[in-house]
């Protein structure tokens, strides 16, 4: 049995591509961390760390969204997670690159922007966002060349490293980042949307 818990943040919707996309039976259970649900007794039986994503298999837990992508990677037939290793750390680096570098710079922008006002935490910090904005400009550029000569992230085909990358970089719709002078960025994000895992993970989630 495959159980994913989680909420409705990029960190889920990672995960939640991934298995979508895989193909496996599974359930998703809501934890609603508006209402401090992953703070109950019952979680941290599951959870040390009290937080989501977290997989559940065969009455093992997997907790941060990498991990869990990587694993649900590893259970699909065919691999949407190379065996090959020069291609596997192609998948790998890309992953990296979004969780050090272009993914935590837009989650940044977001949180600051989006989040703090939907849950009355204060007023954006100015200095982040200029900062991010820095990065997220110069890294967007990069993904841009690089897209330029393949459809997908890495080994051009589609991997857990572009499902991954698109639950960040959807999020430049809610920050409000215009895409116009990063086509290839743009027509990769419209490729992976338009795929029937993303429509499924997204309505799996409460009105």
């Amino acid at each position: 049995m495959i159980r994913l818990y989680g909420f409705n943040t990029q960190n889920t919707l990672k995960a939640l591509y991934v298995l979508e996309e895989s193909g496996l039976d599974f359930e998703f259970e809501y934890v609603d961390l508006a209402k401090g649900e992953q703070r109950s007794d019952e979680f941290a039986q599951k959870s040390l760390m009290r937080k989501v994503p977290l997989l559940e298999h065969d009455g093992e837990f997997l907790f941060e969204s990498g991990a869990i992508c990587r694993y649900i990677g590893n259970l699909t037939e065919p691999s949407v997670y190379p065996v090959d290793k020069m291609q596997r750390a192609r998948v790998d680096q890309w992953m990296d690159f979004f969780s050090c570098q272009l993914g935590r710079w837009l989650t940044t922008i977001f949180y600051e922007t989006v989040i703090k006002k939907h849950f009355n935490l204060g007023e954006p910090d100015a200095a982040l966002v200029a900062e991010g904005s820095k990065f997220v400009g110069q890294q967007l550029k990069v993904l841009n060349a690089h897209l330029a000569d393949s459809e997908y992230l890495a080994n051009d085909v589609l991997s857990i490293a572009d499902l991954f990358a698109f639950a960040y970089v959807e999020q430049c719709r809610a920050i409000e980042w215009s895409l116009t002078d990063v086509p290839n960025v743009e027509a990769w994000l419209n490729r992976i949307e338009s795929r029937d895992s993303v429509a499924s993970a997204r309505a799996r989630f409460p009105d």
